[in-house]
């Protein structure tokens, strides 16, 4: 390894962790990394632009004999992970920060070999589609992988508007919703622009053109690791994005998709499977119900804020899947309530609980246990929708 690079690399480094000062506030993730047994490595997955590589400075910045490096860096294209590390290592860093990891051919057995030979710790960034269980080496006892989720309501608050909420768990936002929106009824007014410029933490100059270039790289790159794809594949999940952008939920499903893209039920399958795995849309499937027989077609969401995206291409948007996207991109372990032919059901259930997502004139007529409403109202089983944006 030629010294010279790794003294760029150190350099560089310097430089990154000091622009980082500017970040006050840190994703949820932070303190759950920080609880994770030094013993282990840790990969950090997510989609692109929620603020993986401010997360991983901000740890460098916190540790001892740090240093952070980017793996698609032109200055290490000639050199692989392992070298890298080693070379870093013997300049005395034991605390290694690694951004886009899977931009590097064999980073997985460069990894378990760091491992196996070295007293040194890895912190380490990658996509969406990054899955250690399905690598050339066995990382599954060496490395805790932790997905980073979309940044919520409440961080968009803390991090834009420098608030200081704390995270109020589902149990504590239903019993306690009529002081929670006493205590900030002021962060509904920024409900609509969390639903347009939230999810994703670019600066709002230039906002939707960052995304544009983020879902072309997700599709272009990060789905390459998953498998090859071909022209018509890129065609058919662009095609697809646009299906359930102007869609409601229940109008999207494998039969649909089938038809419309002009490709086999299990194409469509596997081509909502790659999507959700490069984190760009969100399958929801039916709740297990005693003596209905339920099918698995999901409804398909899309993270967010991808629907408002395409709504600035010129796409006429649903806006009840709006609402519905902001709740199942918080809380992610829901499934929907499928009944008989013709039966009247609430749209969720999340721990036994019923909840049904509607504008602020809806009714019990589906008998949910609640009704997620826009607007401020706790009348009754009401809860305003966005209080489930300070969930995390």
């Amino acid at each position: 390894m030629e010294e010279a690079v790794i003294d760029k690399i150190i350099l560089n480094s310097k430089k990154q962790i000091k622009w980082v000062d500017q970040f006050k506030k840190t994703r949820y993730l932070f303190q759950e990394v920080k609880r994770i047994d030094k013993e282990y490595y840790v990969g950090i997955k997510g989609i692109r632009g929620i603020g993986k590589t401010v997360l991983l400075l901000q740890f460098a910045k916190k540790e001892k004999d740090s240093v952070y490096f980017s793996a698609d860096s032109t200055l290490i294209r000639s050199f692989s992970i392992y070298e890298v590390v080693e070379g870093l290592i013997k300049r005395g860093f034991r605390n290694i920060f690694i951004d886009e990891i899977h931009r590097k051919a064999d980073w997985d057995l460069d990894l378990k070999t760091l491992y196996d030979e070295h007293e040194v710790r890895i912190i380490f960034t990658g996509s969406s589609a990054l899955d250690i269980t399905k690598t050339g080496s066995d990382l599954s006892r060496r490395v805790v992988l932790k997905e980073l989720k979309i940044a919520s309501f409440r961080e968009y608050l803390n991090i834009k508007k420098n608030y200081d909420i704390q995270a109020v768990p589902f149990e504590k936002i239903l019993k306690n919703k009529t002081s929670l929106v006493k205590k900030y009824p002021e962060i509904y007014e920024y409900f609509d622009e969390y639903l347009t410029y939230g999810g994703v933490l670019y600066p709002k100059n230039g906002f939707f053109e960052a995304l544009e270039n983020s879902l072309r790289k997700v599709i272009l790159q990060d789905l390459v690791s998953l498998r090859n794809i071909n022209i018509k594949y890129e065609t058919d999940v662009y095609k697809l994005l646009y299906l359930i952008a102007r869609s409601s939920p229940f109008e999207v499903n494998y039969s649909s998709i089938s038809r419309k893209l002009e490709i086999s039920k299990t194409m469509a399958v596997r081509i909502v499977k790659d999507m959700e795995t490069a984190g760009i849309v969100l399958p929801v499937l039916p709740c297990k119900k005693k003596g209905i027989d339920v099918k698995k077609e999901p409804k398909i969401y899309l993270t967010l804020p991808l629907r408002k995206f395409f709504a600035k291409q010129g796409v006429e948007i649903n806006k009840g899947a709006v609402r519905e996207e902001f709740f199942v991109n918080h809380i992610r372990d829901v499934c929907y309530l499928k009944g008989k032919r013709g039966e009247k059901t609430p749209d969720f259930r999340f721990k036994n609980i019923t909840i049904e997502i509607g504008g602020e004139t809806k009714t019990k007529y589906q008998k949910p246990d609640y009704i997620a409403i826009d607007g401020l109202s706790t009348v009754s089983n009401k809860v305003p929708l966005f209080l489930f944006g300070l969930i995390y």
